[in-house]
């Protein structure tokens, strides 16, 4: 009888503890503190952290993972991605691939993503693929395929004639995501909402409709007061925020009166504007990277000598227009819109420090602070009872921000997709 109640006892014990998993990090950065911790331990339970410490009660049978030499910290949150968009000419993809092709570039795109250590993206429309990104999201979370937790808005909300495949006889049917008039655009929102949109995304400004400068990407406004104001109460009514797209500091004035969540891009923002954004908690996502990226044509092909100028300019005000939101209390959030380059996103992070911001602010913004902008508490920081989503890699992030895209571990949900590679 002894025996049999041991041998209970036993079983019950390696039934506790068989979802248990620790892991011992050489360094911590939790997603909070400049510090970088050491000799933490974090203990995984299923999806949740239960525990994190130097000395911490562990259950008997637990599984171990040693990372005593790495950098563990929060998994990565990209802000600003087009996942279900992908290398090669941008017309192509628009005007010729089906949705269902799209589908199946954004799933080999999606674990790359997650493999570089981006285990939630906010994805903001990809043109011409119908519901490729809810289907990508709804098969991620069911676990189908790997690839990181995704919020989308499904597509952007535009006027007429704003951001379009240019270059076309206008008798020529190009994808439109047109709504015209308070009426229109409330019933938009009220779609995208009914086809599981997480977040909605306008356009404030677009230069495909008219160019409004020579030397610079602003164009016309989209909307008046009126139409914006009725999209971001109509959003926020259904519980979604509104991103801007936003290039013109006029264009940012208007986004920041009519209550949007945040401002994408940004290009040519002043400083007492990025402070009004501060006063009415409204982010700011730089996407530093894809515009450098553009101006040495690695994204759309080769560019005419005008068009190099153009974006020569925009990338220097650009990086000064960062340099001013520096000086504010505007929360700036990780995000790279580098749609062509799949697992390349940790590059934006070594833009915003060489431009000046600091690396334990640079990896808040990927981590805590997107959290607070996607409205989602349990990730972005590592502590008792947040959702286990981590990454690993070799040496200091704050000496060197580079070396967080040398990627060794990632964990989503609990679950292991990239482990270190046995010597």
């Amino acid at each position: 009888m002894k025996k049999a109640f041991i041998l209970f006892i036993t079983f019950i014990n390696l039934l506790y503890s068989q979802d248990y998993t620790l892991i011992k990090a050489g360094k911590l950065f939790d997603g909070k503190n400049n510090l970088l911790k050491e000799n933490v331990s974090i203990l995984v339970k299923g999806n949740s952290i239960v525990d994190v410490g130097e000395n911490i009660s562990i259950p008997q049978n637990t599984k171990t993972i040693d990372l005593s030499g790495f950098t563990v910290m929060p998994g990565l949150i990209d802000a600003h991605t087009h996942i279900a968009l992908h290398p090669g000419d941008y017309n192509t993809q628009i005007m010729k691939e089906t949705p269902e092709y799209k589908a199946i570039y954004a799933s080999i795109s999606a674990k790359i993503t997650l493999e570089s250590g981006v285990t939630t993206i906010r994805d903001l429309g990809n043109e011409g693929s119908g519901l490729a990104d809810i289907a990508l999201r709804d098969a991620i979370n069911k676990e189908i395929i790997p690839g990181p937790r995704i919020l989308t808005c499904i597509q952007p909300i535009t006027a007429t004639g704003a951001y379009i495949v240019t270059g076309y006889s206008p008798f020529v049917k190009t994808p439109s995501y047109s709504a015209d008039g308070p009426v229109e655009i409330r019933q938009q929102v009220r779609n995208l909402v009914k086809l599981g949109a997480d977040v909605i995304k306008i356009y404030m400004e677009s230069f495909e409709k008219k160019q409004t400068s020579n030397d610079s990407l602003t164009g016309a406004f989209n909307y008046t007061k009126e139409e914006f104001q009725t999209l971001v109460d109509e959003a926020h009514r259904a519980g979604l925020k509104v991103a801007a797209h936003t290039y013109s500091d006029s264009a940012a004035r208007l986004a920041i009166e009519v209550g949007v969540n945040s401002i994408e891009h940004g290009l040519y923002i002043q400083e007492e504007t990025f402070r009004r954004m501060a006063q009415k908690n409204i982010y700011f996502v730089p996407t530093l990277l894809v515009y450098e990226l553009w101006r040495d044509d690695k994204l759309f092909g080769t560019l005419s000598a005008s068009e190099k100028a153009k974006l020569t300019y925009t990338c220097t005000r650009h990086m000064e227009t960062f340099k001013r939101a520096l000086k504010t209390p505007v929360k700036i959030v990780f995000g790279t819109d580098t749609f062509e380059l799949p697992g390349t996103n940790t590059q934006e992070l070594e833009l915003m420090v060489r431009y000046g911001m600091k690396p334990e602010d640079a990896l808040r913004s990927a981590t805590s602070v997107a959290a607070d902008l996607l409205g989602l508490p349990e990730i972005g920081t590592i502590e008792k009872n947040k959702t286990a989503d981590l990454i690993a890699f070799t040496g200091n992030p704050v000496k060197d921000i580079s070396v967080v895209q040398k990627i060794a571990f990632v964990m989503k949900n609990g679950k292991i997709y990239v482990e270190p590679k046995k010597n």
